[in-house]
């Protein structure tokens, strides 16, 4: 891994700073995350973007939709410590997925294709 983190940009043009975290050490801060896999060309592809008030709390490793995830070849888990606000955080969720439109989402979803 080159860096520890990636800037994935939203919708909006905003972009957001997500760090390589593992799944097991979340604090209890509020953030959004990501599910992602890493591609043969070296780029990422999220799988499922989310917001939690507390990320401990959220129980990353119990997380509905993290077998999915690894069925559909996660390889990596990040987080963005965000806002205390959860309407910052969920408008952050929103841009990402209508950005990047994620397998795993189905809410905020475009009909786009991914990208990639």
């Amino acid at each position: 891994m080159s860096a520890d983190y990636v800037d994935w940009p939203g919708q909006s043009g905003a972009t957001y700073r997500y760090a390589f975290t593992n799944i097991n050490d979340c604090y209890a801060v509020p953030a959004n995350y990501t599910f992602v896999r890493k591609l043969p060309n070296g780029n990422w592809l999220p799988l499922y973007f989310g917001e939690a008030g507390d990320l401990n709390q959220r129980g990353m490793p119990r997380h509905e939709r993290l077998a999915e995830a690894v069925k559909l070849g996660m390889t990596h888990f990040m987080t963005h410590r965000a806002s205390a606000s959860q309407e910052t955080r969920r408008a952050e969720e929103a841009d990402l997925i209508q950005r990047w439109n994620p397998p795993l989402n189905t809410h905020h979803r475009m009909t786009q294709q991914p990208y990639g």
